[in-house]
């Protein structure tokens, strides 16, 4: 009876350990499989918002390109005194506004707003940046 006892304890033992061991496997297997689905899903969303960061890029070369003309057109009317302080003041309350709605697209992109949401703030920075080159227009 005694031999008895002790294969069945040795056995029972061997399960409780095979089962544990086929346990901590499944669990490092579905680790791993989360792990690579949440890694391959920010690898999609990122490449989803790559055409976004061009046109951010476009957006920030064109205030760029804004903002030196504002800056070389005023240089040359404050020598000439051709232009009154309020249109320059306008020009640059209308650059200010156009920076604000390139960051508010960038901040769109990076906490990972819906398209339709990036691409309303793309157009309303698109029209201040026309809002603010017709003012510097004026200037000229």
């Amino acid at each position: 009876m005694k031999k008895s006892r002790l294969k069945l304890f040795k056995s029972t033992s061997m399960i409780i350990s095979i089962l544990g061991i086929v346990m901590i496997v499944f669990t490092a297997i579905i680790a791993g499989y989360i792990g690579i689905s949440i890694l391959s899903s920010e690898i999609t969303a990122s490449i989803s918002l790559d055409p976004y960061y061009d046109k951010l890029a476009v957006l920030k070369s064109n205030y760029t390109n804004l903002e030196s003309d504002f800056n070389v057109t005023k240089q040359n009317n404050i020598k000439s005194n051709e232009v009154s302080e309020e249109k320059y003041i306008n020009a640059q309350l209308q650059l200010i506004r156009a920076k604000s709605a390139i960051d508010d697209v960038e901040s769109a992109i990076k906490s990972g707003l819906p398209p339709e949401e990036i691409d309303a703030r793309i157009n309303t920075a698109k029209q201040k940046l026309k809002i603010a080159s017709d003012e510097i227009n004026k200037l000229k």
